[in-house]
């Protein structure tokens, strides 16, 4: 298999809660792709054995996504020397290599689509995002105040100052289309990455899922994450894992049913719950 060079690219993980399933999902990108560096940001953990070409940076406990952002946005700059970083998540990792395209270093964000939402305000979850140096220090302009949901904050919200100011460009959602798969139905297979529980059982088997099952802590189970995870389980034969999901988003206290629709949610939803409200 010829690999990908990626030198100017640092791929980064930030994930103090479930440290096993990123690196294992940081391990799955680099299976085709040379990185320059990659990061692993937790808190208090180390691998059982020592994963050449990871660099462990322990940082203080996230536990809410406000967190996150707030990592991502006033933190991350500092530890990124390359031209470009991918940041990812524990339900995103690289899937086609060779679906890479050197426009897509052309531009400072480059993230799957987010559905329903129009051309210039759609770009994107940056759950599996490809973002420049400039773009990541522009995320610490004091002029930002608003910090979460970062991708939406940035993307949307400060997007048209961002272009102004900082010079920013956003790629077009054909583009980001071809980088990943997120909300949106398909894609996964002929996109370079994606994002989203629901894409998983497409590209890990059963026997592996299974097991990232049991690192996961029960707030996932109570989610809708969970019900389309169980659902997208399902759709791919793995009746005995999802059955387990259900089980296990039962024990946790979740309800036996969760919302329908896409696995990613609305924009206006993500919003309302980082307020704290409900539709």
């Amino acid at each position: 298999m010829t690999r990908l060079p990626l030198a100017q690219v640092t791929l980064c993980a930030v994930e103090t809660r479930t440290p096993a399933l990123a690196l294992q999902a940081l391990l799955r990108s680099m299976h085709q792709v040379d990185f320059g560096r990659v990061l692993l940001f937790t808190n208090g953990w180390t691998p059982r054995r020592v994963v050449p070409g990871v660099e462990l940076y322990d940082i203080d406990a996230i536990e809410t996504e406000a967190a996150y952002s707030n990592f991502l946005l006033r933190k991350l700059p500092y530890y990124v020397r390359s031209s470009h970083a991918l940041v990812t998540r524990w339900d995103g990792f690289v899937v086609n290599a060779a679906a890479f395209s050197p426009e897509f270093l052309v531009y400072d964000y480059l993230a799957p689509v987010w559905p329903g939402e129009p051309e210039g305000r759609n770009v994107g979850s940056g759950g599996f995002s490809l973002r420049s140096r400039r773009y990541l220090r522009a995320g610490l302009d004091p002029r930002i105040v608003d910090e979460h949901p970062e991708d939406i904050v940035m993307g949307r919200q400060q997007r048209a100052f961002l272009e102004r100011e900082h010079g920013i460009s956003f790629a077009p959602a054909k583009l980001a289309r071809l980088f990943a798969a997120g909300g949106e139905d398909g894609g996964q297979g002929a996109s370079f990455g994606f994002h989203g529980v629901h894409h998983l059982p497409r590209v890990v088997d059963e026997a592996e899922l299974s097991r990232w099952l049991v690192e996961l802590p029960d707030a996932f189970f109570r989610g809708n994450d969970a019900v389309c995870l169980a659902r997208a389980m399902q759709n791919q034969g793995m009746a005995a894992a999802a059955a387990r999901v259900r089980e296990r988003r039962l024990a946790a206290g979740g309800s036996s049913e969760g919302a329908a629709g896409c696995c990613q949610p609305s924009l206006a939803g993500r919003v309302l719950a980082a307020l704290g409200l409900r539709r």
